[in-house]
């Protein structure tokens, strides 16, 4: 209860005690005297008398209290991150391909046979710096020659043994007379198609940066 004295207007002094609801007289109080409202005086002393209430002051802001526990570190560095504005997702600029892609392109233009240069300007139109790309580069190429000698020596011994198959073949016409020329030149040309093999492959393996097309078609 609050006690509550107001002065009227025409002289009359008068007082009362009041529960006051949501910060003001529940009724409207009249003079005594005069009968002349009293209810806005009232309401002022109500007023006057009591602290800012902050669930219904004009304009308040409403402060929820919790009875729970503080957040743990944990939670509060969690509630952190997420107030963390999420970065967009990376989106490669028109004609661009992501970095894996432009890789696996430039990989299968070495395989091809193209030249150093063409295939640092794809790196570089794809986002590569000179540094980035001159290393990729130089991996490579170097991926590439020893596939290509790998490939060479593989042709080296298919020449030889075509040459070994071709030459014992003749030699054992001619051991056992069977003059057949026409046998003899298919042997003979079956050799010397193991000899070109053989030298094209020595030839990738010595200079493996002489080949160009598709190393896998060599």
């Amino acid at each position: 209860m609050i006690p509550i004295k107001i002065q009227c207007g025409c002289g009359q002094h008068y007082a009362f005690d009041a529960e006051p609801v949501a910060g003001q007289l529940p009724v409207p109080v009249n003079c005594p005297t005069c009968g002349a409202d009293g209810t806005a005086a009232a309401n002022e002393i109500i007023a006057a008398s009591r602290p800012p209430d902050p669930t219904w002051a004009a304009g308040s802001i409403r402060v929820r209290v919790s009875t729970s526990e503080p957040p743990t570190e944990t939670a509060s560095v969690a509630g952190l991150a997420n107030s963390i504005p999420r970065k967009a997702p990376h989106v490669s600029p028109p004609g661009q391909v992501d970095r894996a892609q432009a890789e696996v392109e430039a990989r299968a233009k070495v395989s091809w046979g193209d030249p150093p240069e063409n295939v640092l300007q794809f790196l570089m139109i794809q986002g590569f710096n000179y540094e980035e790309a001159s290393a990729l580069i130089t991996v490579l190429f170097k991926e590439r020659a020893v596939e290509v000698r790998s490939r060479g020596i593989i042709k080296i011994l298919t020449g030889l043994g075509m040459i070994a198959a071709g030459g014992g073949a003749i030699l054992y016409l001619v051991t056992m007379k069977l003059i057949m020329i026409k046998i003899i030149g298919i042997l003979m040309a079956f050799g010397l198609w193991g000899l070109w093999i053989a030298i094209n492959g020595a030839i990738m393996v010595a200079v493996p940066k002489m080949q160009s097309g598709d190393v896998a078609e060599q």
